[in-house]
Order: structure tokens, then C-alpha cells, then sequence
């Protein structure tokens, strides 16, 4: 990529997902077009993962991209991979997976030719950029959508695993969700028992905050009558009849975004910070809740608590935008 060249061949993925190839170039540097490489944790699932995949397939059918993903099983075989990627002059490699920030910190200097980014991360250099999201706004629509379907006076979080991010997007859920009804209190939950006790003290909305979607967990919210907000938006199509709406961040856009930067050799190392106006963060409804005459239309409630934020009168503080 770096002498220009560009092959035009189309890679074409599978529904069901990438197939894990090898990271190894499959020509000559010289003869090599745009090559971008994912590079996740053996361990790692769900939705960041899931994201990234589908970020390759847009970059591989706009880009003419030459794309593979590396699964790497712990930090010494992600720092192995690391320095091949660079020594085989790839031009851009996405890494996510935790701990990744320290290692691609360390390595990149010795690969200037290379690229890489980090999902999501806060941390960049020369040839390191990192994506960074402001969950907190979608957060706040979704905490306005959840209190114009309920009564209740206590917010709830039903907590799962995932990464730092969730914290600020209950921040973001617990604002907007005082926007509607200031006095309300936050009650959290989390395992199996955790849709009981939420509904048992009153609550009928809750934060379903987890990057891996625990299918029994989802079971007992069913049986325990509690209505989800999910962060994770496959959530809204597997269980339409109990997501009132998901948090969208489109980790694919983002990454096609800077991947053209990267092709156009105009990349810089940067914190790529992404917020509701940028088109890669929103708030999905369910139709079935959302269409008129439904207590307190959750749509009006969408659309006013977006142009609160728009307009700014969203206090920064409370929310934590901008860090």
C-alpha cells in the first residue's frame, strides 16, 4: 500500500462470520495492495468482536481491501503477532481485546509503516489511533425512552460482563432517566436473581448493561416481567417482545471511516472520538412499543431527549461528554 498499488480483487465474506486465516502476507510487499488485519483475543466474544468483523467486510467491499482477522491467546502471543503484522508491513491492523492499549503502545514505534487502532481505547501516538465512543448520549435517549414506559421511581441496571464503557452508559441512562423523573433512585442487579429483585421492588424498565448476552438471564427477565433496555442491538431482534430499545454504536462506519484515511495516507494518530452527531452512535426503538398512542410515545420522548442534547442543555458534567 505504501508504493500506491491497488488490487482489484473483491474479498467476499460469509453471513456467518470471518474465517481465521493466517496473518502472514499471501504475496510479495511489492505486489501487495491494501492490507488490513483484525486482531482479537482467542477468548474474547461478543459484541465488539461481532462489530469489528462486520467493519472488515465494509472495508473489503469498498476499499478492494485485502482482509484477514489473527486470534491471538493471551499477551506474549498478541505481542508475537503484533511485530509480524508490522515485520510483514501490513497497513492497518484493528486490535481489540483487553489489555491490548499497553502492548500496541509499545510496539508500533518499531513499525512506522503500520498503522494500528485500537476498539475501543484513549490512546494514541504516531502511527496509533484508538476509537472512543460517547455512550453516555445514546444513554440519555435511552434513559428518557425507559421512563416514559414506566411509573416506577427507581431506575434499573441489570448488570453483566463487558467492558469499561458500560459504567458511562449508565451514567448516560441514569441522567436521562431523571430528565422525566428527577427523584428517581438507581437500583442494581445483576445473575440470574437479578430480573426478580429489580421487579420485586417495583422496577419496570431496566439497563440491560453486558457486552455478552447471558441467553438465562434474558429468560428470567421474561419471566420476571421486566422490560429491557439493551446495549447490545442483536438483543432487539432475538426478543422483540421484550427490548423496548438498544444502544446502536456502529464500530463497523467507524472503522471504514478511518480505514479511507489509512488507503489516502492521510491517517493521523489520534483519539477518534465519536458522539450522537456523528451518525455512529443511536438509540434504536422496537416499532411494537413505539408506535402512536403507546403510553407516553417513546418515540417524542427519543426525539425531545436528543435535542436536549443537541442544543447543549445537557449538563457536560453530569454526563461526562468530552473526556
Amino acid at each position: 500500500m505504501r508504493n500506491l498499488s491497488i488490487l482489484t480483487r473483491i474479498c467476499v465474506l460469509a453471513a456467518a462470520g470471518l474465517p481465521v486465516v493466517s496473518c502472514s502476507p499471501a504475496k510479495p510487499p511489492e505486489e501487495d495492495g491494501f492490507r488490513v488485519r483484525l486482531l482479537t483475543s482467542v477468548t474474547l466474544s461478543g459484541r465488539w468482536e461481532r462489530s469489528a468483523e462486520r467493519g472488515l467486510g465494509l472495508i473489503a467491499a469498498e476499499l478492494d481491501a485485502d482482509i484477514a482477522r489473527c486470534r491471538a491467546a493471551g499477551s506474549a502471543d498478541q505481542r508475537s503477532r503484533l511485530r509480524a503484522l508490522g515485520r510483514d508491513g501490513v497497513d492497518l491492523v484493528f486490535c481489540v481485546g483487553p489489555e491490548v492499549e499497553s502492548l500496541v503502545y509499545t510496539e508500533a514505534a518499531a513499525f512506522p509503516d503500520t498503522d494500528f487502532v485500537i476498539i475501543p481505547g484513549e490512546i494514541h501516538g504516531a502511527n496509533v489511533g484508538s476509537v472512543s465512543f460517547t455512550p453516555e448520549e445514546p444513554g440519555y435517549l435511552a434513559g428518557a425512552v425507559a421512563a416514559n414506559l414506566t411509573e416506577g421511581a427507581k431506575i434499573g441496571l441489570l448488570r453483566g460482563a463487558g467492558r469499561p464503557w458500560l459504567e458511562r452508559l449508565e451514567t448516560g441512562f441514569t441522567a436521562g432517566f431523571r430528565s422525566i423523573n428527577p427523584d428517581a433512585e438507581v437500583a442494581t442487579a445483576s445473575g440470574l436473581e437479578g430480573p426478580w429483585q429489580l421487579t420485586a421492588i417495583g422496577v419496570g424498565v431496566a439497563l440491560y448493561a453486558t457486552d455478552q448476552v447471558d441467553p438465562q438471564i434474558v429468560a428470567a427477565a421474561h419471566d420476571a416481567g421486566l422490560l429491557l433496555v439493551g446495549a447490545d442491538p442483536t438483543l432487539l431482534d432475538a426478543e422483540p417482545d421484550l427490548v423496548i430499545a438498544v444502544v446502536e454504536v456502529d464500530v463497523a462506519e467507524a472503522m471504514l471511516r478511518i480505514a479511507r484515511e489509512v488507503r489516502d495516507l492521510t491517517f493521523t494518530g489520534k483519539v477518534y472520538a465519536f458522539d450522537l452527531g456523528s451518525g455512529v452512535l443511536d438509540v434504536r426503538l422496537n416499532p411494537r412499543f413505539s408506535s402512536p398512542g403507546q403510553t407516553g410515545d417513546i418515540r417524542e420522548a427519543l426525539e425531545r431527549a436528543r435535542s436536549e442534547i443537541t442544543a447543549g442543555w445537557v449538563e457536560i458534567e453530569e454526563l461526562g461528554i468530552g473526556r
